[in-house]
């Protein structure tokens, strides 16, 4: 299995395919379902790692870094905290290609692009509506709780996993 990272800016048919994959996550991930607003996320992200089968993309992740017009209060919180970080905003495996590792093999990537920058890595879980799933996973990947925060539509825990670890 091997974790790719594609080159900025992507084709064009990655970013379709990394949408619909993201669409498909509802609600895991947030939607995205104008094209427009996805490719502004893919524009954002410093590094976007990728697993391909068959050419085609089947899972990705979006890490970005401080400093982007991003106006996510989640992206927010974190920018008001850390002066440094790789934030994940989202991950997402299609359903007949989960459990089978790719997420960790994903996530093993992103870590390891912190630890070679010295940068911690940030994300949140949604707590409203709950995904265990992912809580049970970002604990297994030595993630921390750093915060929380309730929205109108949601509730969110923010976690860290530091470089040093």
């Amino acid at each position: 299995m091997h974790i790719l990272s594609l080159s900025k800016p992507p084709a064009e048919n990655e970013v379709v395919e990394m949408q619909t994959i993201n669409q498909e996550n509802i609600p895991e991930v947030g939607d995205l379902s104008v094209l427009e607003e996805f490719r502004a996320r893919v524009n954002w992200s410093e590094n976007i790692f990728v697993y391909k089968w068959e050419d085609i993309i089947k899972a990705f992740v979006l890490c970005m870094r401080e400093g982007q017009a991003y106006n996510s209060p989640n992206y927010q919180y974190i920018s008001n905290r850390f002066k440094q970080f790789l934030y994940v905003d989202r991950i997402a495996v299609q359903e007949k290609f989960r459990r089978k590792g790719i997420a960790e093999k994903i996530y093993s990537t992103v870590i390891d692009k912190g630890k070679e920058n010295n940068l911690d890595i940030l994300c949140e879980v949604n707590t409203r509506p709950s995904n265990e799933a992912s809580m049970a996973f970002h604990q297994k990947m030595g993630f921390e709780e750093i915060g929380t925060n309730d929205f109108e539509k949601n509730s969110v825990v923010y976690l860290r996993r530091p470089f040093s670890r």
